[in-house]
């Protein structure tokens, strides 16, 4: 406790800032020693030190921390460079008792050798010294205490090493360079330690001066650092306690203490001028609250132009009220109207007896079912609608090709523009791309409202839709153009609005809710574009539709087919009215279904079909037989299509060649006119276009004619989904009144299951290759088969099973599985 006292008093002598807190550290430390001594760490305790004892530390310490490192740094070298020299001079002298041992072992002189060793006496710290003969014992020996033993018994080989006896030398001794001999020298490093300790009282004495003079130093410097410090802090207090901003310390130099007290001063002056500008603004308080009040009389104002405004909206809403309820009525008309055709037809039928016409009975079923459609498109229009006004409006954006887009919603359209008597075409005014990153299905809905409409207020001319890519700006552009009634200027804003037509009498005309445009501008604003209208009362209407495409840099541009090829008119073309001229055709095809079903279309077309199931097959056949035309499958097992047909032109055989595959991406048409086919098309096969392009094969007769049609899009595979699948997607689209189809539709059922079986048995077993040829055989036989379904996931699985991708393996046979049982449990004859 004493030692506390006096050492804190000692503190206080020379820190008057810790003066006024003696009392306080004093009893701190009598409560703390009371209990128990802790002792502190270095940087505690100087912690709380004045500044001037921390100075002479910090001289002291660093003037003996650099000359232990100096000192340290040369004592090394010259330890070292002591016993380097020693070594030398032993060395040395090894050497010239070697060369004077020569004679000595030679005539085998021991007396002679002893007095030539006894000569290294004059070398105080050579304790032993001794010569061997050739065979490596003893020949004589010098020591200098008389009564030591022998310390080296063996010769060893030339050279040194410095062992705990100290430094021991070898060297051999040689006779015309034959060693007869070897020299032994060890001596102690009594000189080494001797240095050592000179080292040691010269380094000692250097650092005690030089701590004293860094003493003297710091004393003599500490001044200029403690006293700005000390008045920094007497003015710090006199601040605090007497709130005297206007003191001011006098900088006594140009160094960072100088600046410290200047910063110290200009706080002062900052703390000044806050004041003054705190009374200013005391001062200016009324003018403020004046200055409120008058905005205060400015928002009243504007309160009531706000008041004004929600009248307006009021009057607003009871009209939106009024066009809702009006809405209401038309769509009370438009649900009554398809469902008292399906009541009424539905009754018909029920009271009809069973002998009643037949052709009647289909015309009733006909319009329930069309009935029923439209019943269905108005519930729709209502659930988007309310979607849309709940903010629940989804779109899921994934790669799709618009130009199947377009093709899908001209062939669902076409029928009903035909029964107008109007011509619907569309063609591209650009390069079109092969896939666009948007909502397909969202994209084909906003289309075929559009299409929908044109056609509905059109009475005669045509509807035609043009689609131009703009790849700079990453945008699509559809544009669908009428010749109908046109919509009047003052009113074309008002066909956006939901409930809303652009009069009355066009309801009582056409029909319709007044959702279709509505819902069709929010869908476009979802899919990151706009819908716009120009139209001329009395001379039609455009819409132009504008969605963006998402990033092109790694999208083929395709170029774009002919607006002839796009007209569709194949599929307007019944099958049963396409007759082809006699001939014989060979038919090359591994998949039982896909044969199968090819052939029966052939033949029911008037040509005699012959079979074969790989490519080696078919060029067998070929070589044994003519044919008028050969129609081939690309991907078969033991030879493809593409070899077999290289093969068959190898053979100088001219007959063409139909190829036919399950791929549709850009290049497969080169590649199949490479291998010698004369045109090629996509599975799944329809029968109207597989039966016009044999017949212009047939007529044309010559290799290398391709028939008219349009160029094969490319649709990107996307990932399968696990959704339910709507009823008609899980029936064959086959003409299953016709037995010969029905058959072929059963046989295809239970070929899926056991098919589907043996792919999961081929990923159990990660048979990839085998996977890859399953899922081949299934993309092409699906579609055929009239499945359409199931061509997504079988490309996508054909995929993933090439590249190994488990994930996409499994989500897709997960689909696969699902499909099929859906597939079977769906009854495909009613």
């Amino acid at each position: 406790m004493q030692w506390t006292r006096d050492y804190y008093a000692k503190e206080l002598e020379c820190n008057p800032i810790a003066l006024a807190k003696a009392p306080d550290i004093l009893s701190d430390c009598h409560s703390k020693t009371s209990h128990h001594f802790v002792p502190k760490t270095p940087s505690q305790l100087l912690r709380n030190v004045s500044i001037k004892t921390k100075l002479f530390i910090l001289a002291s310490t660093s003037a003996v921390l650099a000359l232990l490192i100096g000192f340290a740094g040369m004592a090394a070298h010259d330890l070292q460079f002591i016993r380097q020299s020693k070594v030398d001079q032993l060395e040395s002298q090894a050497k010239m008792l070697a060369f004077n041992s020569t004679g000595v072992l030679t005539f085998q002189d021991q007396a002679a050798a002893g007095e030539l060793l006894a000569s290294m006496a004059m070398y105080p710290t050579v304790e032993y010294v001794c010569v061997y003969d050739d065979t490596g014992k003893l020949f004589a020996e010098f020591s200098s205490t008389p009564n030591s033993a022998v310390r080296q018994t063996e010769s060893l080989p030339s050279g040194y090493r410095i062992t705990d006896k100290g430094i021991e030398v070898f060297h051999p001794i040689t006779d015309e360079q034959e060693q007869i001999g070897s020299i032994y020298v060890l001596a102690n490093m009594s000189d080494l330690y001797a240095h050592i300790r000179r080292y040691l009282l010269i380094g000692a004495g250097i650092m005690l001066l030089s701590l004293a003079g860094a003493g003297a130093m710091s004393f003599l410097l500490q001044r200029s650092i403690s006293e700005p410090v000390k008045d920094l802090a007497l003015a710090a207090k006199s601040v605090k306690e007497g709130k005297d901003f206007a003191i001011r310390v006098s900088p006594q130099s140009n160094d960072e203490l100088g600046e410290l007290g200047v910063t110290f001063n200009s706080m002062l002056d900052e703390i000044q001028s806050s004041k003054a500008a705190l009374q200013s603004a005391n001062n200016r308080l009324e003018d403020r609250v004046q200055q409120r009040t008058a905005q205060l009389t400015q928002e009243i104002e504007n309160r009531q132009i706000v008041q004004d405004a929600l009248v307006v909206a009021r009057d607003e809403a009871e009209a939106a009220s009024r066009a809702k309820s009006e809405f209401l009525a038309n769509m009370s008309h438009e649900i009554r109207t398809p469902l008292n055709g399906i009541l009424g037809f539905a009754e018909l039928l029920t009271q009809s007896s069973a002998s009643a016409d037949p052709a009647l009975r289909q015309d009733y079923l006909e319009t329930i079912s069309s009935s029923g459609q439209h019943l269905l498109a108005l519930i729709n229009d209502i659930l988007d609608l309310s979607k849309i006004e709940a903010g629940q409006l989804e779109v899921e954006l994934s790669p799709c090709s618009p130009h199947d887009v377009l093709n899908q919603v001209v062939s669902v359209m076409r029928a009903q523009a035909q029964q107008k008597g109007l011509e619907l075409r569309y063609e591209w005014k650009s390069k079109v791309p092969e896939s666009i990153v948007t909502d397909g299905g969202r994209l084909r809905q906003l289309l075929m409202n559009l299409v929908g409409n044109a056609i509905k207020f059109t009475v005669e001319g045509s509807v035609r839709i043009n689609a131009e890519l703009d790849p700079s700006t990453e945008t699509l552009t559809i544009r669908v153009i009428d010749t109908g009634i046109g919509i009047p200027s003052e009113k074309q804003s008002r066909i956006f609005s939901q409930f809303a037509q652009a009069d009355n009498s066009v309801t009582r005309r056409y029909g319709g809710t007044g959702l279709g445009l509505a819902i069709s501008r929010r869908l476009s604003s979802a899919l990151g574009g706009e819908l716009q209208v120009e139209s001329q009362e009395g001379q039609g209407s455009v819409f132009i539709l504008k969605v963006k495409t998402g990033p092109l840099h790694n999208v083929d541009l395709l170029v774009a087919p002919p607006a002839d090829a796009l007209m569709g008119t194949l599929d307007s073309i019944p099958v049963e009215t396409i007759r082809l001229p006699a001939s014989s055709v060979l038919l090359v095809e591994d998949g039982e279904i896909n044969r199968k079903l090819v052939k029966i279309m052939l033949e029911d077309a008037g040509v005699s079909v012959t079979t074969a199931e790989n490519g080696w097959l078919g060029v067998q056949t070929a070589r044994r037989e003519p044919f008028d035309l050969i129609v081939m499958d690309m991907q078969m097992p033991v030879m493809d299509g593409y070899t077999a047909a290289s093969k068959i032109r190898e053979e100088g055989i001219t007959t063409p060649i139909l190829a036919l595959t399950a791929h549709a991406m850009k290049g497969d048409e080169e590649k199949c006119l490479a291998a010698g086919c004369s045109n090629y098309l996509t599975k799944p096969i329809r029968a109207a276009v597989l039966l016009s392009t044999v017949r212009n094969l047939l007529c044309q007769g010559k290799p290398g004619s391709v028939a008219n049609l349009p160029p094969p899009t490319s649709e990107p595979v996307t990932p399968p989904s696990s959704a339910k699948y709507s009823p008609a997607q899980l029936k064959s689209t086959l003409p299953l009144e016709i037995p010969i189809y029905q058959e072929i539709v059963e046989e295809f059922v239970g070929f899926l299951n056991s098919h589907v079986h043996d792919m999961q048995t081929a990923y159990v077993k990660r048979d990839f290759e085998a996977l890859t040829q399953l899922a081949h055989g299934l993309k092409g036989a699906g579609g055929t088969a009239g499945f359409a379904a199931l061509t997504d996931p079988s490309v996508h699985l054909w995929d993933a099973a090439k590249e190994e991708n488990l994930t996409d393996i499994e989500e897709s046979l997960a689909v696969l599985g699902e499909l099929t049982q859906q597939i079977t449990a769906t009854p495909q004859v009613c």
